[in-house]
């Protein structure tokens, strides 16, 4: 039961690690201050705050990483290391990406993106 709780937590922050290194990313690339985000945290969320950038891509790349860096890592560890603890992190990782869902805060980023690159053409 405790590997469940850990491989859960593991992936949060790595969902949120996914986030934030693809805000550093995009902060880099718009030449602005590299840590120009915040981490708000709360006893039922846990989410990254940061300036809208003017590229509405930029926005849908930030809110694509947290679903899919887990998946990733998570993926590359249970290929390369053959560990029990493997199995239920890539299962969560996997069960992240309903955020990817509409009505879920990154979903609902990816959709403001998407209608706004498709307002622009």
């Amino acid at each position: 039961m405790m590997e469940l709780l850990i491989c859960l937590i593991a992936v949060v922050v790595i969902h949120e690690l996914g986030h934030i290194l693809m805000v550093m990313l995009c902060n880099k690339i718009e030449k602005r201050p590299l840590f120009d985000y915040v981490v708000m945290i709360d006893w039922k969320h846990v989410s990254i705050v940061h300036e809208t950038f003017a590229r509405p891509s930029f926005n849908m790349m930030v809110a694509l990483a947290g679903p899919l860096f887990p998946v990733i890592c998570s993926a590359v560890l249970f290929l390369i290391w053959k560990h029990p603890m493997t199995h239920p992190l890539l299962l969560f990782s996997l069960l992240n990406t309903v955020m990817l869902h509409p009505a879920c805060p990154d979903g609902k980023n990816i959709t403001a993106s998407l209608k706004e690159m498709k307002g622009e053409k």
